[in-house]
């Protein structure tokens, strides 16, 4: 339920323009309380949008009060709609793009040779008064808009390939993932706790993973394999069990790293697997050092786009780069599914638009396919026994309600819209 002014300011807007609305009937509240509360729903709050975005577009009150009372809805219309909103956003994007161009370009002396690293750059933005959360908005709509344009805007700066690869990841990075970055080391290691000795910290299985391998042809006789995000190593030591490869797996968070050395320990792999606490975004490794580079489910912490930029350096001429990634199957109108993954992962795509990134990438496409259903239900059945059974410390640590909330939400949103979404592995060769 929303007070006037909290629905007020969820929205931008002023309190009397909400009692303007209820005064010529475009939205009144659906509960009033003894002493003229006014109180609105969810779904007030639902219609208040719709009225925002149509104002937007220069419509009258007049007009929109008409849209609004329409009795006729059809999946054309759910589809204008949302074609509608979108189109706004682009706008708002580009006008903070433009803004933002146009205070550089204000400038009292702008440099006479482009930046040569992102400390330069950084340090214009600052000398134009503009602030790092500017920066970082402005990187992130251009990337969003146009990925190729803003990597050949980046390079046209002339900074190395590396400052390019970081600046695209933050910039397409899912805003949970920035924010959790932005919050304090009590909130990470919080997070990161809720995931710790859970056999698999996302979907998949030994079947998917052999299936995405077998399309790696003409390998060396013992492959050289970096695994990208590994979490507790289960995806590595299928891998390890699969091949002859020499394997060097990374993670962030160290107690991840160390459940993975574990399990190569007890498997009898520890001459094979080679557990590091590393960056996904600073990798230490030489030019062409691996036959193949795999990340199952993490890719997308830097951005799609980024992780075939950045790590195609240290591919060999032929070598194979093996991701699974986060898309949409097929359309949705429900507003619960689309808040939630704008929240989560605003640069989710659909499977045509990831193998077009692919081949501007650079890659030839070996194979793609969709991740089972099943292995989302085992993951999630699992994650929700591991949820339950949480130590009460825990629980009561900072953030840990927040984290639960989200951990909760997201298992019931899948549930209640199967297939809408998945995960596809997209089987690529260096060329």
């Amino acid at each position: 339920m929303y007070t006037v002014g909290r629905l007020a300011k969820k929205f931008g807007l002023s309190r009397s323009t909400l009692l303007y609305y209820d005064s010529i009937g475009l939205l009144s509240p659906s509960h009033h309380t003894k002493g003229a509360y006014r109180y609105y729903t969810d779904n007030d709050a639902e219609t208040l949008r719709r009225i925002c975005m149509y104002r937007k577009t220069g419509l009258s009150l007049k007009s929109i009060a008409r849209i609004l009372s329409s009795k006729t809805t059809s999946e054309t219309a759910t589809v204008l709609e949302h074609r509608l909103e979108s189109l706004n956003e682009e706008i708002a994007s580009l006008q903070n793009q433009y803004r933002i161009v146009a205070e550089l370009l204000q400038k009292s002396a702008l440099p006479t040779t482009t930046p040569q690293n992102t400390e330069a750059w950084t340090t214009m933005f600052a000398d134009a008064g503009l602030s790092t959360e500017e920066m970082r908005q402005w990187h992130t709509d251009f990337e969003r808009t146009d990925p190729h344009e803003h990597a050949s805007f980046l390079k046209d700066l002339h900074l190395p390939e590396k400052e390019i690869a970081m600046i695209r990841s933050w910039a397409a990075a899912p805003q949970s993932i920035l924010k959790l970055q932005q919050a304090s080391e009590e909130f990470m290691n919080t997070f990161f706790r809720f995931y710790e000795n859970i056999e698999r910290k996302g979907p998949g299985s030994f079947e998917e993973t052999l299936r995405a391998f077998t399309l790696c042809s003409e390998l060396p006789a013992v492959p050289k394999l970096l695994d990208i995000g590994c979490g507790s190593g289960a995806n590595t030591v299928d891998l390890a069990h699969m091949s002859n490869a020499n394997i060097t797996c990374i993670d962030i968070y160290p107690p991840f790293v160390e459940e993975t050395r574990q399990r190569a320990l007890a498997e009898g792999l520890t001459n094979r697997i080679t557990a590091e606490k590393q960056d996904m975004a600073k990798l230490p490794y030489e030019a062409e050092q691996f036959d193949i580079i795999w990340s199952e489910g993490a890719a997308y912490i830097m951005g799609f786009d980024a992780a075939l930029t950045y790590w195609k350096q240290f591919l060999t001429s032929k070598g194979y780069l093996v991701i699974s990634e986060a898309v949409w199957l097929k359309k949705t109108s429900s507003e619960d599914l689309i808040n939630f993954w704008k929240e989560a992962y605003p640069a989710m795509r659909d499977t045509k638009s990831n193998i077009n990134a692919i081949k501007k990438a650079g890659y030839h496409l070996k194979g793609t396919f969709t991740l089972r259903q099943q292995d989302w239900d085992t993951f999630y059945n699992r994650l929700e026994k591991h949820l339950n059974a949480l130590p009460p410390k825990l629980l009561k640590q900072p953030y840990a309600a927040d984290i639960l909330e989200l951990t909760r939400r997201e298992i019931a949103l899948y549930r209640t819209h199967r297939g809408y979404y998945g995960y596809d592995f997209y089987i690529m060769q260096n060329q």
